[in-house]
């Protein structure tokens, strides 16, 4: 009977691990660990042992287990509201760096899911992970659908809030834009461009929404808009943006300009109107908030409100290194950041 020939596969080639580092260096796994972990009272003749063991076999530290293990909890969460909207990762993009100047690691994690119907909902599988690892703090950042569901974890560790309201009482601070002072630039430069009839597409899709709904109602009625300013509703989406300026058009209620409560609103708007022959500016004048980097875009060039997403970020990490620190006992507290306008050609 004839034989089969071939190739055996080769067996799967197991990761070095703490022990192989301890016998490569001639010394005990508790002091690999030690070293691995910046421990004290360790001879630099022997680190440097370790190290070269360790390099000559590829071998990794498991940050996650060193952050579970005692003493040693560096790791800082950061649960992101959704990963499509752009100004999230510059406020992301400053907190890690202020994190990792304190010598803080950081893990980023989303906290929305498609819920299969176009919509989302609350991660929880991701929300469990965090419980799971224990994180030494957390920074969310933009509206979280559910937040009350975070109460566990947020009375477990220092949590800071950026870019959004909603909070919890355990919540150290909340770091956010200034939407009054943001939207009463917007409608002073309108009004100083003999602007007189203006809406907002804006006001649903959470608590942020919300406060920028009342702003830009605060910053006409000190300019005696009256009727002529009006609230079109809709959420932070592009699709949200189009269906309400297709109600303005439908209904003949197009104004002479549209603040739009962010900058993917924003951009919706505009696509809406070009594609019903209106121009913009010409036609219709257009600014958003957030001043992402959509903004800056020739082909968009869209007037909007600067929050300072960098200094939000840090601010967010600073107050956070206080909290773990131990150097604030006060109760969850608000830090509004100054807004600045950004003057572009749509507006």
């Amino acid at each position: 009977m004839a034989h089969e020939t071939g190739t055996t596969p080769a067996a799967p080639v197991r990761p070095p691990t703490i022990r192989d580092v301890a016998r490569v260096a001639g010394v005990s796994k508790s002091l690999v660990s030690l070293v691995f972990s910046n421990g004290e009272n360790v001879s630099e003749e022997r680190r440097l042992r370790v190290l070269h063991a360790a390099a000559q076999l590829g071998y990794r530290p498991n940050l996650v287990a060193q952050s579970l293990s005692a003493g040693r909890r560096d790791i800082v969460a950061i649960l992101v509201s959704n990963l499509h909207n752009p100004l999230f990762a510059e406020i992301v993009g400053a907190a890690k760096a202020r994190l990792a100047e304190a010598g803080r690691r950081t893990m980023i994690v989303s906290a929305q899911v498609d819920d299969g119907s176009g919509g989302t909902v609350l991660d929880r599988d991701n929300i469990d992970v965090l419980r799971d690892l224990r994180p030494s703090g957390l920074i969310t950042v933009g509206t979280i659908p559910e937040f009350a569901e975070l109460a566990e974890l947020t009375a477990a560790i220092p949590t800071v809030v950026a870019s959004a309201i909603d909070a919890t009482v355990d919540v150290v601070a909340t770091v956010r834009t200034d939407d009054v002072a943001g939207l009463d630039l917007v409608i002073a430069h309108l009004a100083a461009q003999g602007v007189e009839r203006i809406a907002f597409v804006g006001g649903d899709g959470g608590t942020v929404s919300a406060s920028r709904e009342a702003a830009f109602r605060t910053a006409v009625e000190r300019r005696a808009f009256g009727a002529n300013a009006w609230v079109e509703r809709a959420d932070f989406t592009e699709a949200g943006a189009r269906r309400a300026v297709e109600r303005l058009l439908a209904e003949d209620r197009l104004p002479q300009a549209v603040v739009a409560v962010n900058d993917l609103t924003a951009v919706g708007v505009i696509s809406a109107l070009e594609a019903a022959g209106i121009p913009v500016p010409g036609g219709c004048r257009v600014s958003g908030y957030d001043d992402t980097t959509l903004s800056a875009i020739p082909r968009i060039s869209l007037t909007s409100v600067d929050p300072d997403n960098r200094r939000i970020g840090r601010e967010a990490a600073e107050a956070l290194l206080g909290a773990q620190a131990g150097s604030t006992d006060q109760p969850a507290g608000e830090v509004l950041i100054p807004p600045t306008l950004v003057v572009r050609s749509s507006a």
